[in-house]
Order: structure tokens, then sequence, then C-alpha cells
């Protein structure tokens, strides 16, 4: 186009110097061709449309978790379920608007592979593939550099419509029961929690329900958000147990494993009827509003390891900056707990002061040690009340 308008401008330019009429007409002619290409472009680019997404997940029936969930818990979960070691079929294709179009050739990354289907015809109809990608490894499925060519009927030009980088899934932990199995009843009855606000222990702030008592209103959230924030308290006689990561795993494989045994332990415990707060030092915690919720507690372990500052989701009171007024667990510290379970693969000056201070407070305390690393307790003061269980980098434990 731009050449064709360099070309129009010349010889216009020429026809104006030299007093030639038909250089004039020449001239507009070649624009009148420029403007009738860029429609023909436009044209051809809006009748073709492609799409990728998610179709069907193929479950590992050996090794996958969800023949210990309970129905009940697999229909709460927000999204498609997907394990570590489960294969997905991608869904992607193209659609025309009018007549068959065609050649068309679609290619992108999926989780680190590279993927690519052609057709010459798109029928009015739609053409559609789907390939299978797997087994997955645990994290982010992320679809890069994905691509449409095609070219137009007359084959005079082709070209390239660019999608944006998205996460199309998440792959979750595997885990399983560290402890005897209870009855289907006796887990179903665990999963409907008790709701918080009859203890004395400030757990965390939402916002207002009908029904909720005037004076666990939380005054300055609510001023600065503009609606009403109350306070939750935690119900007395539930466990409130704290799953501390190591933040920085020497290896993938090792934080894989981390993964699978915190959500074995928080499987454990929310079937027990307990909450779980997740921490890594120098992310943010797991929310607490979401202590009772399998599927956020396995979504912070799939992206697990987070970046400094954490990757958890906004608390309703509102930003880091908007809570300076909230209780000092809630940020980057280790939350406040009563018992706790530290899982590493090296050693952490932060997770050993949590654990102390946990100690202190009357709570139990013990660790993973994931991998051959040497993770020395004796040094710390409460070395004799740490009870320490070590693990490889094979699923499932020995």
């Amino acid at each position: 186009m731009l050449g064709a308008g360099l070309l129009a401008a010349a010889v216009i330019y020429y026809g104006a110097t030299s007093e030639v009429a038909w250089l004039f007409l020449l001239g507009y002619w070649i624009l009148a061709l420029v403007f009738v290409a860029f429609v023909y472009a436009i044209w051809n680019t809006w009748r073709l449309r492609g799409f990728l997404g998610l179709a069907a997940v193929r479950y590992d029936p050996r090794a996958s978790p969800r023949s210990e969930l309970p129905e009940s818990v697999l229909r709460g979960s927000p999204r498609t379920v997907i394990f570590e070691g489960d294969q997905v079929r991608i869904k992607l294709g193209a659609r025309t608007v009018g007549g068959a179009r065609g050649p068309v050739r679609i290619k992108g990354n999926v989780a680190g592979g590279e993927l690519s289907a052609a057709s010459g015809l798109v029928p009015r109809s739609g053409w559609e593939e789907r390939p299978l990608v797997g087994p997955l490894r645990r994290g982010q499925v992320q679809a890069t550099s994905w691509v449409l060519e095609a070219s137009d009927p007359l084959g005079l030009f082709t070209f390239g419509v660019h999608w944006q980088d998205r996460e199309m899934a998440l792959v979750l932990p595997r885990f399983t029961s560290l402890t005897p199995r209870p009855q289907v009843r006796e887990l179903e009855a665990s999963v409907a929690a008790p709701r918080a606000g009859s203890g004395t222990e400030m757990f965390g702030v939402r916002e207002y329900r009908p029904g909720d008592p005037l004076r666990r209103i939380h005054w300055r959230s609510s001023a600065r958000h503009g609606e009403l924030i109350v306070r939750e308290f935690e119900p007395p006689g539930v466990q409130t147990l704290g799953i501390f990561c190591d933040p920085s795993p020497p290896t993938t494989e090792a934080a894989d494993q981390i993964a699978r045994i915190a959500a074995s332990e928080a499987w454990d415990c929310l079937r027990a009827g307990g909450r779980v707060l997740l921490w890594a030092p120098g992310a943010e915690p797991s929310p607490p509003s979401e202590s009772r919720s399998l599927w956020a507690l396995l979504e912070w372990l799939a992206r697990y390891p987070h970046k400094t500052d954490g990757l958890a989701a906004p608390h309703p009171a509102g930003s880091r900056s908007e809570r300076a007024d909230l209780p000092t667990w809630w940020g980057g510290q280790a939350p406040r707990v009563g018992d706790a379970i530290a899982v590493i693969a090296t050693a952490n000056p932060e997770i050993d002061d949590a654990l102390e201070t946990i100690r202190r407070g009357g709570g139990a305390v013990r660790a993973w040690v994931v991998g051959d690393a040497e993770v020395d307790f004796a040094k710390a003061p409460f070395s004799s009340d740490v009870n320490t269980q070590r693990a490889g980098l094979g699923w499932p434990l020995p």
C-alpha cells in the first residue's frame, strides 16, 4: 500500500509538471486500486474467525485423586478439574461468515508443546480438530504464540491473525489421604463446615450479609470501601492448620512434591472439619475466607511457588495498601494458626521462626523434608518437639 501510494503521488506530480492529462487519470486509478485492495483485505480478514479452547479432559484412573472425592465436592469446583498426569483435548479450528473459505492454518504452543492444524477448505459449518495434549504437569496451561494464517479466494495475498496469550487451564497437584479413610457420610459432613462467627479469635473480614450482628462491623474498612465489612471469628473447637511451604524449592520436581504433600495434609484437615491456611515466606497466604475451600487451596498450590508478594486473590477488604488496619498475619508474614506443618526442601529461617512461635503458643508443629537436602532442626530450640518425616520425589509416597 505504501509503495502504490508513493507511485500514485509520483505519477500525479509528474502529470502536473508535464501537463499530460492522462497521467492524472492513471494516478487516480492507482489510488482507487489501493482503496479497493484495502477493503478487500479487511473483508477477507473479517469473514474468517479462528477459535481455541478446552474440549475435554481424559483422566488417569490409576493416579487421579477424583476417586477419593465425593460427588458433592466435585460439583462444587468453580472450573474444569484437571490433575497432573491427566490429558486434555484442545479444540482448534475456524468458522466463516458467508461462503466456504480456505486454505487456512492455525499454529501455536500449548503447555510448552507446539500444535498446528491446517485445512484446504473451511466450509460454512466450520472446521475443527481436537488434538490430545498431555500428560500435563502441575501449573498453568498456557496458550502462547498462536496465529491463524489464511489467504483470499483469489490467492492474491496471505494474512495472519495473532491471538493474545492466555491461560487455558490450571493443573492441580495430585494428593491422597495420609490418614485412614473416613466413611463417606463422615466426609460429606466435615465438608459442610460450621459457619465462622461464634468464637472469640478474629479470623478475617468479609462483606456484610443480612443477619450479621452489627457489633462485628469493621467500621474503618466499611468507611473506606463504601459498604459494610464485618469481622469473622473462628468457631470454637475448630482446628486451624497452617501449612508452610518452601519459598524456593531447588528443582521443579521438588516443588511438585511439596505441592502434593501440602495438598494431602490440607485434604486430611478439611475432611476432619478443620480450616487450612497455606503460606510461603515472601508470598501472600491463602485468604482466610477460602480456608474451607478445597479447590481454592489446590489452586494456590497449583500456582506455587509464587512470586514475591504472591498471586493470591485480593481480599474483600481491598489491596495491601488499604489493609493497614487489619491483623498483622494478613500479608507476607506467617498466618496466625493453631497448629502448623512445614513442607520444605531446604532450610528456611522464616519457617523455623514461624514454627517456634506456634510451638510457644501451645500448638503442635511437625515437618516434611522433601529430597536429600540436609535440614538440621537440631539448631532450633524446639528440635525435640518437631516430628520430621522425609519424602523422596516419587509419588505416591512409599
